[in-house]
């Protein structure tokens, strides 16, 4: 190793520091805007979510500190686990949900079925869009 390589190796180790600190910080951020509250559901794959379709009126999603996430359906109550990692992603898994009866109800599968594709997130104070790589698959208000 030359003198000016051992020279770098400090301001290299420094600046990967900086970045990974920076990585772990806006994650904690996006945590902590995902746990702040509800949200509701304002669309799903791009069309606007109609309450008609639902018999307990839009989806709700709470993201808990504990990664589990639970919420109405707009019919039945459903809980599941979820992960943030640095790079925008979302894992959510074990899905579940109650299997109350309610009839005419044609938007509770659409909005579960969404739910588990999901493999990204882009959070802001009063946004939250789930996305499918680049396609925006539910997007949410918060409400408090």
């Amino acid at each position: 190793m030359t003198k000016n390589m051992k020279k770098l190796l400090p301001l290299l180790a420094l600046v990967a520091l900086m970045i990974t600190s920076c990585r772990s910080t806006d994650t904690a951020s996006s945590t902590a805007l995902l746990t702040s509250g509800n949200w509701e559901l304002q669309s799903i794959d791009g069309k606007k979510a109609d309450a008609s379709e639902f018999k307990n009126g839009l989806p709700t999603a709470n993201f808990g500190i504990d990664h589990k996430l639970t919420g109405n359906s707009g019919c039945n109550q459903y809980g599941g686990s979820y992960n943030l990692n640095a790079e925008d992603g979302i894992n959510i898994s074990e899905v579940f949900s109650t299997k109350m009866f309610c009839d005419g109800v044609t938007g509770e599968s659409k909005y579960l079925d969404a739910l588990n594709k999901v493999n990204m997130a882009k959070i802001d104070k009063n946004k939250l869009v789930l996305l499918k790589g680049v396609d925006e698959v539910l997007v949410f208000k918060h409400v408090k």
